[in-house]
This record gives structure tokens, sequence and C-alpha cells, in this order.
């Protein structure tokens, strides 16, 4: 199996599950942090695209992206449960089980990558992992700046001795 395709299963599962939640959700600022998470996922879909198209003719093909495709992925995990936004609402570290997901698909190339007999197929997995580095840094860089306005410090030295 190609690499990038495995790449590309992996993020239109990932997608999926954003609309899916952005879809189904009632709280504003929620449904603002799936859809923002679902256009970065998007983008990301695109750059492997570009990926694809600019290592024509190179090989990319290799059995352990055959063998890693018969493991179920966190997203595609989530979206067989039955009850997405009511798991969600009610799990306080629901970003972090997608932060889980993209970590899990990072350990899992960088593994492969250094199983990887063949060169160009190895430097290709090293390179989709760092990608992958890349997005998850994107992502959570989006969940700050949705959860930035309930983010505040109280400080005793500037009189802020009772909360806000």
């Amino acid at each position: 199996m190609d690499a990038i395709e495995f790449m590309a299963r992996f993020e239109e599962d990932g997608l999926r599950f954003f609309e899916t939640l952005s879809a189904e959700c009632t709280d504003a600022e929620l449904k603002e942090l799936f859809e923002l998470l679902a256009d970065n996922q998007k983008r990301h879909l695109g750059s492997l695209e570009k990926l694809k198209v600019n290592l024509r003719g190179i090989e990319t093909d290799t059995t352990l992206v055959d063998r890693a495709g018969q493991v179920v992925n966190g997203f595609r995990r989530t979206l067989c449960n039955c009850d997405l936004p009511k798991e969600f609402k009610q799990d306080a570290d629901a970003f972090d089980h997608i932060v889980k997901a993209e970590e899990e698909v990072i350990d899992l190339l960088d593994g492969m990558a250094k199983a990887e007999p063949e060169e160009n197929t190895r430097e290709l997995l090293v390179l989709l992992a760092e990608e992958e580095k890349l997005h998850l840094s994107r992502m959570e860089n989006i969940y700050e700046f949705v959860e930035a306005p309930r983010s505040y410090l109280e400080w005793g030295e500037f009189s802020n001795l009772h909360p806000l």
C-alpha cells in the first residue's frame, strides 16, 4: 500500500470526525473549535495531495503500511461510538483524545520508518511523521486560541484576592 494513501485515509477519518462533531454540537464554542479543526484537516489533506503529486514516479509502497492499515486509529474508534457529542461534552479532556490519536499515528510512522529497509520509503515515512508533528502543533494552537478567552491568571499581588 502507498504510504501517502495510508496517511490520507487517517486524515479523512479525522475530517469526518470533526465534521460530525461540528454538525451535532450545540455549544457555539465547541462548534467553532471543531469547524476550525476540520478546516485544518482539509488543509493537511491538501498538503498530502501535493506531496503525492510531487513524488509521482518514486516508489512509496511499503508492506509495513499494509500491516499498519489493519490497526484501527483513534478517530475511527471514536467515530464508531454511537453517541459522540454526549461523550465529548461529559469529558473534560476530550481534546486530549484527539491529541492521543495524532500521537499514535506519529509513533506508528516513526516505528515504520525505523523498520523500513527501503531508503526512499524510509525517508518518506520520516517526512510524514514530521508533517504529522507540525499538524498536531497547529491543532494544539487552534485549541489554545479557542480556549484563550476562558483562561486567565489571578495574582494576589495585583489585588485579585477574590475570584473574579
